[in-house]
């Protein structure tokens, strides 16, 4: 016995919709962002602790070594005085000459600050930290980028880097093991929607996840036996009900023949027959338990429900020509769908011709029974399918119990596929549309 493959639209959610998926990303620009900020606060703390340093160790120093330096200021000067400071220096004369080259930044652009020597002043610009300080015919500059350069990862940094990372991602992990107890919930709703109501989740926390399972658990059982008393209840009914309906037609039967005597036979039939399809739509409510899955063919499918009708009727039935397809399902239960729809179209059809196509879309086969009634009005089109429902009066001169259109759904939806309802107008008519009811299922 084949199997119809089961659905799987609830397992299809990925990517960022993933809760798992988002804690991950979460998680790895956290750690991206927590790494920019240590070392950014390392460069930081290290460009301002080199400022302190800079500045404290070289005012005095550069005070007491540029006494000596006067005009005319030569390269070699400020290559000397370079070379005691381990700075970069330049010197600009009272007319604006700088030897032995101006520096990378415009004085004017500096950021400058008085020292305790009125004639030092201390500048930053961007990375560069500068001093300057003013001479007889000119201005010394002494500047440089301490951090520049600087390697900071070190293989300090790095263990420590490593470890952060690490950190990260073990909260992740034990953050995803926290949320565990979800991804078992989710396949047990799975299991649910698709009819498994015994089933039941171990539960192995305390927490509020625990108590949600405990929850998942009590609810599904709960439903369980709603479910199965509302199907002992019916199965009931129909047993009691039937013993009694079958003593009133014997007895309807054997009185004379009459418009009464006729009338109670057939109120009896139609009794039996909403009794029938209360019955096959509460197994088929099962969610595939009561399904016998094989191969079909379709073309033999629709053949077969058509010869069930009286030969007058089967020549108003136009089966179109159409490619060789073959699904699986249940092949009682999809004649029963094609022989209630026949009867529908031929009882609406105003003794005109009924229709049946059918087609192979990319993911689907399509079984369309089209008739040139009446149709369906907008507000028909919104509750066809439902159990009990009949059409507006210009559909209701028929005898019917509105239940064939909703087993024809429910058998739709056992084999994962559904019931389209809609109104057409046949090719080469002018006439008020008629219905087309398209039975869909899964290629």
């Amino acid at each position: 016995m084949k199997q119809h493959p089961r659905t799987t639209t609830g397992l299809r959610r990925k990517g960022l919709r993933s809760l798992s998926a988002r804690l991950t990303l979460i998680f790895l620009l956290t750690g991206l962002l927590l790494v920019v900020l240590v070392v950014g606060a390392f460069r930081f703390s290290a460009e301002e602790y080199s400022q302190i340093r800079w500045r404290d160790m070289l005012v005095d120093y550069v005070a007491t070594i540029s006494q000596d330096i006067s005009p005319p200021f030569t390269a070699e000067q400020a290559r000397n005085l370079a070379q005691r400071t381990m700075t970069e220096v330049s010197i600009q004369s009272d007319d604006g000459h700088w030897v032995p080259s101006p520096p990378p930044f415009d004085m004017q652009d500096a950021n400058w600050n008085d020292a305790r020597d009125p004639e030092l002043k201390i500048g930053r610009w961007r990375g560069y930290f500068a001093l300057a300080r003013k001479t007889d015919g000119g201005t010394i500059l002494f500047y440089d980028r301490p951090v520049h350069g600087f390697n900071f990862l070190t293989p300090g940094t790095l263990i420590s880097l490593a470890l952060i990372i690490l950190v990260i991602f073990a909260c992740f992990h034990y953050v995803k093991a926290l949320l565990r107890p979800i991804q078992t919930l989710t396949a047990a709703v799975e299991e649910v929607r698709e009819g498994n109501l015994s089933v039941e989740v171990p539960v192995k926390r305390q927490d509020e996840l625990g108590v949600l399972t405990t929850a998942f658990n009590s609810m599904s059982q709960q439903i369980k036996r709603m479910l199965d008393a509302k199907h002992q209840l019916l199965i009931a009914l129909s047993h009691e009900l039937r013993s009694p309906l079958t003593r009133l037609r014997m007895a309807a039967e054997l009185l004379p023949e009459s418009e009464n005597q006729k009338g109670m036979i057939n109120d009896c039939r139609i009794m039996d027959k909403i009794i029938a399809d209360i019955m096959e739509g509460e197994r088929l409510e099962g969610h595939h338990q009561a399904l016998n899955y094989k191969e079909v063919v379709i073309s033999d499918l629709i053949q077969e429900a058509s010869l069930d009708f009286p030969s007058d009727q089967q020549d108003r039935i136009e089966v179109f020509p159409g490619p060789e397809i073959t699904v699986i399902g249940d092949p009682v239960r999809l004649k029963l769908v094609l022989r209630n729809l026949l009867q529908n179209a031929l009882d609406y059809s105003n003794e005109q011709p009924v229709t049946v196509k059918w087609t192979r879309t990319t993911d689907s086969v399509e079984i369309a029974v089209a008739d040139q009634g009446p149709g369906f009005s907008a507000d028909d089109l919104q509750h066809i399918g439902e159990p009990f429902y009949r059409a507006d009066q210009s559909r209701t001169h028929h005898q019917g119990n509105g239940m064939g259109l909703y087993l024809c759904k429910l058998i739709c939806i056992a084999h994962g596929g559904r019931l389209g309802v809609s109104n057409y107008l046949a090719e080469g008519t002018d006439t008020s549309p008629g219905a087309k009811v398209t039975v869909i299922l899964p290629n």
